[in-house]
């Protein structure tokens, strides 16, 4: 019987029921040919800089064939850089190239401390590297980059592969003869005897060193009380067994010091920071520990302080081991010239007035020195309680009231003395009431504020209108004449 949906009735494998393979054909039937979910599709990756792989992490699409873009190899760790993809060559420019996914350039190949972005010129060689010393093995060992083993970079001829073991020095060479400088000149490899300084004094035995067994022993070393040439001046102990200073011994008796009369054995010990008496040892007391210039024995009060000495620099009679607390000015010292109790040094601010000085007599936080008014009386200070810009020493009659304080506008009426003059309200005279007509009568009791009469005429005793004089005529004239 035939399916009506079989797309092709002559071809037993195409139908509805079978699965779509990349053939194509058209193999279910669904009128699309090697379709996306056929069987053996395959995975393909979008490539945006044509360096033939995909984007690494990008989701692939699933076809026969690959659609436009889109490549089979996936892993392209930056798709906009045709240079950058898996299998590149790794050079130096901080990328990684080949996706590995390291960036590799730092590796050190041939383990030598140096990779090719170092400037190692062969990291297959740990002979090769910048720096490297040369040698004659036909390779640039020291990536300079010319194989440089045959320069004679000194000029002397000879070249390192001409046996030259110090191209930098002419005067090292196969040809050199050897002198005294304790250098291998000939380039033999090894050192003459006499040039080896076998007791470390700086001198070597062709450099005249009488015993080069001995670190005392060299030309100019100083002769010791040893019976032995220490200055490999022919002679034995000269001059170290004279009395120089005449002071009864010579070096070999003990004198530590030949050339000073003053100092030996037996020598009685001065402050003068000197091994007197050449048993080995400075006191103690004559070392500067501070290094002030002064010692203990000097009087030094403080050897381990340098700001404490004898030096009385401003030249007020007092050094700081005196009590100075600024050697530099003369006016503060620990004298009390006032017989206050206090000195410059202890702050007293006017050394020639007992009346200034750092007592608190009153304990109320502030000295003479500071400005209180009355030591004796704790109420006077300069504490400003209220805020009011007054203390009591200011006049301040009450500290606590910032309404109250010399200057301030009586208030006739808060029962406070404002201004503190010493009378509040009533008895303040700003608050008196006024006698205006200075009739020893104030405003309440003084006549004069009675209405007038209904009009101002005067009159005679017998209640009749007295008559215009002549000078109130006159005045009256002239008025008249000014208004017009």
């Amino acid at each position: 019987v035939g399916n009506p949906d079989d797309c092709d009735d002559d071809d037993g494998d195409v139908n509805p029921d079978v699965d779509e393979v990349c053939n194509g054909i058209d193999d279910d039937c669904d009128g699309i040919a090697d379709g996306p979910g056929a069987d053996d599709a395959e995975p393909w990756f979008p490539d945006a800089d044509g360096d033939g792989y995909g984007e690494e992490g990008a989701m692939p699409s699933i076809s026969c064939v690959a659609p436009p873009g889109y490549v089979a190899w996936p892993g392209d760790c930056d798709d906009t850089d045709p240079a950058v993809h898996p299998g590149a060559d790794e050079v130096c420019n901080g990328i990684d190239d080949d996706c590995d996914p390291a960036t590799d350039e730092g590796a050190d190949e041939d383990l030598d401390g140096w990779s090719v972005c170092d400037g190692d010129c062969d990291d297959d060689r740990a002979a090769v590297y910048p720096g490297a010393e040369e040698v004659c093995d036909g390779l640039d060992n020291d990536c300079d980059p010319a194989t440089d083993e045959d320069a004679d970079a000194d000029g002397d001829v000879f070249t390192l592969c001409d046996g030259d073991c110090d191209d930098g020095d002419p005067d090292v060479n196969p040809a050199q003869p050897e002198i005294c400088d304790g250098v291998d000149n000939d380039c033999d490899g090894a050192l003459a005897p006499d040039e080896i300084d076998i007791d470390g004094d700086g001198v070597l035995h062709c450099g005249g060193d009488c015993d080069d067994a001995d670190p005392w022993t060299y030309p100019g070393a100083p002769e010791q009380c040893d019976q032995v040439d220490n200055d490999c001046d022919d002679f034995v102990d000269e001059d170290v067994d004279e009395d120089l200073d005449a002071d009864g011994y010579n070096a070999c008796q003990g004198d530590c010091d030949n050339g000073n009369p003053d100092v030996h054995p037996g020598a009685v010990e001065i402050c003068d920071g000197l091994d007197d008496d050449c048993d080995g040892a400075v006191p103690a007391d004559e070392v500067d520990g501070d290094g002030d210039g002064w010692m203990v024995c000097d009087g030094d009060c403080d050897d381990a302080d340098p700001a404490l000495e004898l030096e009385d620099a401003d030249g007020d009679g007092w050094t700081t081991c005196d009590g100075d607390c600024d050697d530099g000015d003369a006016t503060a010292n620990p004298m009390d010239l006032d017989g206050d109790g206090a000195s410059p040094c202890d702050g007293d601010c006017d050394d020639g007035d007992p009346a200034l000085n750092v007592d608190d007599g009153d304990g109320d936080g502030w000295t003479t020195c500071d400005g209180d008014c009355d030591d004796t009386s704790a109420v006077l200070s300069l504490d400003d309680d209220d805020g009011d810009g007054f203390s009591t020493c200011d006049g301040d009659c009450n500290d606590s009231d910032e309404r109250a304080h010399p200057g301030a506008v009586e208030d006739c009426e808060d029962g406070v003395d404002n201004d503190c003059d010493g009378a509040a309200d009533s008895s303040d005279d700003e608050c008196e009431a006024a006698d205006d007509d200075d009739d020893d009568s104030a405003d309440d009791d003084d006549d004069d504020d009675e209405p007038p009469p209904d009009d101002c005429t005067c009159r005679l005793a017998g209640g009749g209108p007295a008559p215009p004089t002549a000078a109130g005529l006159a005045l009256l004239a002239l008025l008249w004449r000014r208004r017009r």
